[in-house]
């Protein structure tokens, strides 16, 4: 999968991409509301080669979809999307984003998931994205909703992660609301 933004190329993680994960993969600050902890040289290599594999669509309940996002002028990675189906009969796929941190609040990550969320809703199988966030992540959530995803709901104590029960949020976006608002 390809896609293109003004500033940025999504396009599957690959080895060379290496040492640009491992600036964001390996940053505690990076990763604290992510399910992984930092990542060392070898774990960064285990998830390339997993995100590698993963299908340019979403067909099955349980398939993910991991991009890079390389920007045009430099070509550095410097941060990524995933997108897991979770329910084929509810078609919903939940989503998520991680950028490098040399990179926050610079648009990046909005005019990513502009086009990846347009991408997954231009498969049949999706016409609902939702978003789980730390409630401890209030940039997280800000980017949700400048995406124009609704809050849902909070859900106290429903994820077990790094060794602590989380509040999350639940955010989401129906297909229409994008047709709608025109977002992407």
């Amino acid at each position: 999968m390809l896609l293109e933004t003004e500033r940025l190329i999504l396009r599957q993680l690959r080895v060379s991409d290496r040492s640009d994960l491992l600036e964001y993969h390996g940053d505690k600050h990076v990763v604290r509301y992510i399910p992984w902890t930092a990542r060392s040289i070898a774990e960064v290599d285990q998830a390339i080669a997993l995100y590698g594999r993963s299908p340019k669509s979403l067909e099955n309940e349980g398939d993910a979809i991991v991009v890079g996002w390389q920007v045009k002028s430099t070509g550095k990675v410097i941060g990524q999307s995933n997108a897991s189906l979770v329910s084929l009969v509810n078609q919903t796929a939940d989503i998520g984003w991680v950028t490098n941190r040399m990179f926050w609040r610079q648009g990046y990550a909005y005019e990513a998931t502009v086009a990846f969320m347009a991408y997954l809703m231009n498969q049949t199988t999706v016409r609902r994205i939702i978003a789980n966030i730390d409630v401890r992540n209030p940039e997280s959530a800000r980017l949700a909703q400048k995406l124009g995803m609704q809050l849902e709901g909070e859900f106290k104590k429903s994820i077990y992660t790094k060794g602590e029960w989380c509040d999350m949020w639940l955010y989401a976006l129906l297909k229409n609301d994008i047709d709608r608002r025109k977002i992407g």
